[in-house]
């Protein structure tokens, strides 16, 4: 008998007599009984849709057969199937012929440079951090006529790129930018620019860059508790790309892991975000309390947010409270109007008719706060270094502490005082009077053209 059939007898065996001791256990109710079955023989019952799944430890008379503890362990399917999950997502340094089964570039009979930006899988083009890579690589193309190629590197849904490229070409005015789903059609480049951490292990395989970037729009290894995504998030940092950062703070972080890097600051666009009146006086009475709610983005501060509103609606019945960002599943106990997803273009109109806007960021800065300083609405948000370096209590904005409390004083505070409220739209619009993204753009494109080998 070899050494794994030997293992399957008794691991068979011990299976079968434990499945047996523990449903008479189950049958009669005695759930004491079957806890301590499991802990005593190292073992673990799941229940999950109605089903019943026993996990259990290797028996100790097949783990005295060193033979056997030192061979693979074969599992059953569902097994197997949850350790392949495992493995999968853990990130590791293949090479790109490893990663995508082609040794070379393809040709390219384009005369111009090549920049490839490896950007993840998108459903909703308009979503900030996709919008903003793509306006940047529109820029690029319109600056220096350099070919922009939106490599998607985490394909996993399309045979063909016609789909996004429909999306790209209705988002982006003239789109000069090619979408590539097939790894094998990417050319050689001038430069390759990651956008992700997790494209940053494609893009340090990928051998056919001259120069390579990393686009730095969070620092997303606050994305996990700490641990391997983090960790191997933090990894990337020291790969050697040239940064480009979104705003001071992320540049900061990314040279504090030792590398070199250039921010550009947020903006706002001048025609979907202005001020209600020109003056940008405030309105007498606060009537409308806009919330920027997506329970999908833990970032986004969610919870603090209903919680705050919650009490918010009990203390000030007369003030109308809109929730847009994402689609509820459940609507929330207390009075709001429900907005869900909004276009880019709608948005500007949504902001102007609030009299202060509520945004959390539980890492980098959202662009909802900078929009509404644009649209000359109060800006309610939390404290940190994260959002400081746009943010400044009491000059542009109000900073509150995460706890419903504070959120409500802080609102509380912008609500009995119209002063206040005036200050905050006139610092929040002098921050925003000498923003623009085509600055801000053409002072990263120059940046890379200089880093250019």
């Amino acid at each position: 008998m070899s050494n794994v059939e030997y293992f399957f007898k008794k691991t068979q065996e011990l299976v079968l007599r434990k499945i047996v001791s523990l449903a008479k256990m189950f049958a009669s109710g005695d759930l004491g009984g079957i806890l301590n079955a499991l802990f005593h023989n190292g073992g673990v019952v799941l229940i999950k849709g109605g089903q019943f799944f026993l996990a259990m430890s290797i028996p100790e008379e097949v783990k005295k057969q060193e033979k056997i503890v030192s061979d693979p362990v074969v599992s059953t399917a569902p097994f197997l199937e949850q350790y392949q999950r495992i493995f999968d997502s853990v990130y590791h340094f293949k090479s790109w012929k490893e990663r995508e089964g082609e040794a070379g570039a393809a040709s390219s009979s384009r005369n111009t440079p090549e920049f490839i930006w490896f950007v993840p899988d998108w459903l909703n083009v308009w979503g900030g951090g996709h919008y903003t890579l793509f306006r940047f690589a529109q820029r690029f193309a319109e600056r220096g006529g350099k070919h922009q190629i939106i490599y998607i590197y985490d394909n996993k849904r399309h045979s063909s790129p016609d789909h996004l490229q429909s999306e790209l070409d209705f988002a982006i005015r003239n789109c000069k930018l090619e979408v590539i789903v097939d790894p094998k059609k990417l050319p050689p480049c001038e430069a390759v620019i990651a956008t992700t951490w997790q494209s940053a292990y494609s893009v340090r395989a990928f051998p056919f860059a001259k120069n390579k970037f990393y686009f730095m729009q969070d620092y997303e290894s606050l994305f996990y508790p700490w641990g391997t995504a983090s960790m191997q998030a933090n990894a990337t940092y020291g790969f050697g790309f040239r940064g480009i950062t979104g705003g001071t703070w992320l540049r900061q972080i990314y040279e504090g892991h030792g590398g070199v890097a250039e921010n550009y600051r947020f903006a706002a666009d001048k025609d979907i975000f202005y001020p209600a009146s020109p003056g940008a006086k405030v309105r007498a009475d606060v009537k409308r309390l806009f919330f920027y709610g997506r329970p999908s983005t833990e970032r986004r501060c969610f919870e603090l947010g209903m919680a705050s509103l919650n009490k918010i609606a009990e203390i000030y019945p007369d003030v109308e409270i809109v929730i847009a960002g994402l689609d509820l599943d459940v609507p929330p106990p207390f009075k709001a109007t429900l907005l869900g997803n909004q276009s880019l273009q709608a948005t500007g109109d949504l902001y102007r008719s609030c009299d202060v806007g509520l945004a959390f960021s539980g890492t980098n800065l959202s662009y909802l706060p900078v929009e509404l300083m644009a649209c000359g609405v109060p800006v309610l948000t939390n404290r940190g270094p994260h959002v400081e370096w746009h943010c400044h209590h009491d000059e542009n904005s109000y900073l509150i502490d995460p706890v419903p409390e504070a959120v409500v004083a802080g609102f509380q505070a912008l609500y009995e005082n119209l002063t206040l409220r005036q200050k905050l739209v006139d610092g929040g619009l002098k921050t925003m009077a000498g923003l623009s993204w085509e600055n801000e753009m053409d002072k990263i494109y120059d940046y890379v053209e200089r880093s250019l080998n």
